[in-house]
């Protein structure tokens, strides 16, 4: 299995960067009707997010569409630049997992698989020159589909020309981790930087362990 793959693709928030949804809402609900939080809540969190956030990331609304949604439904009395500025605050580096992807991307061709907007690819590349190591994205929002759905996986692979056998997936959702797999992609689960680095280092064997020697 491992001389097989050549290209590892890792998620973007939660597995290479952090991200710090509580942090975020603090900021941002004093902004908001403070009869309406839940609403801030399924915007700037995983847990029943509001369906609006599908629609961004698979990049059928625009930034100042989404924008004008969230005002609608929470009351929000800021600016657009602040609401701008506070949603790309939701990431931060997370450091052992960069270093690994820089020690893999000696080696293996190293791709982000993400769900995202616009207002976060490509800005991420100047805000974290940490990830210049990234050969190529997939980014739902230019894709047209977002994960777990098969058709981000199908073209993800057909954007680089590559094979499902060929790539290696880490993800902290389940539910896409399971989806890549039915597609015939390995992949790992990120949990924490140790034991997903030692999960990776298995499947990719002898190789992975060179590299980070």
């Amino acid at each position: 299995m491992s001389g097989a793959i050549s290209s590892v693709a890792f998620d973007l928030g939660g597995v290479l960067l952090h991200l710090n949804y509580p942090r975020v809402l603090r900021e941002v609900l004093p902004l908001c009707d403070q009869h309406r939080g839940v609403c801030s809540e399924k915007f700037f969190g995983l847990v029943g997010r509001d369906p609006s956030m599908a629609e961004y990331e698979r990049g059928d609304l625009s930034t100042r569409e989404i924008f004008s949604r969230f005002v609608t439904l929470t009351g929000y009395h800021g600016t657009f630049e602040q609401f701008h500025d506070l949603w790309r605050s939701i990431l931060a580096e997370n450091p052992p997992m960069l270093e690994f992807g820089r020690e893999l991307a000696r080696q293996y061709d190293i791709y982000l698989w993400t769900n995202a907007g616009e207002l976060h690819v490509p800005w991420i590349y100047e805000q974290f020159p940490a990830l210049q190591f990234i050969k190529g994205d997939a980014v739902s929002c230019y894709l047209g589909a977002v994960k777990p759905n098969r058709a981000f996986y199908e073209r993800a692979l057909a954007k680089y020309d590559l094979r499902p056998e060929q790539v290696l997936f880490v993800d902290d959702r389940p539910e896409n981790v399971e989806s890549a797999r039915e597609m015939g992609i390995v992949s790992v689960q990120y949990t924490a930087p140790t034991e997903t680095i030692a999960a990776v280092r298995a499947l990719l064997g002898g190789a992975a362990a060179a590299v980070t020697s």
